[in-house]
């Protein structure tokens, strides 16, 4: 049921003015007053005192919860590259040995780019096959490491692999 905006201001108005006299008696204002006060003078020092239990249960829980961050922060840990020089040459044996860009776009956008950023990145070899490039199926799974020449608004103009 819905009323008109007049009818419904003199509704309210009117229950405004019913219930303008209604308060709680006295007595019931000192009641709480009273249990308010009593609730704040013994309220902080039983919240202060800590119990044995929560006292000991904190220690393994905050063992376990040491345990998982350092787990999450050692799986996040990159390899270590070979220490044996032989093993990273051939490792980087069937990737192009070039010290410059490879271009990705056309030189004219490469001439337009203004300044761009050179980001590392390491990409899988698969990634290889998208810019035209021979892939050994065999080391199809290995990362390679990058650097990536980037415009401001993030488009990838070039790409050249460090060795």
């Amino acid at each position: 049921m819905t009323l008109p905006l007049p009818q419904l201001d003199a509704r309210l108005a009117a229950l405004r003015v019913a219930l303008a006299d209604e308060a709680p008696p006295p007595s019931t204002d000192r009641a709480v007053a009273a249990a308010m006060a009593r609730a704040a003078r013994a309220g902080p020092a039983k919240a202060r005192a800590p119990r044995r239990f929560d006292a000991w249960f904190a220690w393994p829980i905050a063992l376990a919860a040491s345990i998982t961050v350092l787990s999450f922060v050692i799986r996040a840990v990159p390899p270590q590259s070979p220490a044996d020089p032989e093993a990273a040459r051939a490792a980087t044996q069937d990737l192009p040995a070039t010290a410059s860009f490879m271009p990705l776009v056309p030189i004219a956008e490469l001439e337009r780019a203004g300044d761009a950023l050179i980001v590392p990145a390491r990409m899988s070899r698969m990634s290889l096959a998208q810019f035209g490039l021979p892939v050994n199926p065999a080391r199809a799974a290995d990362a390679i490491d990058t650097e990536l020449l980037v415009r401001p608004d993030g488009a990838v103009l070039a790409l050249r692999f460090v060795h």
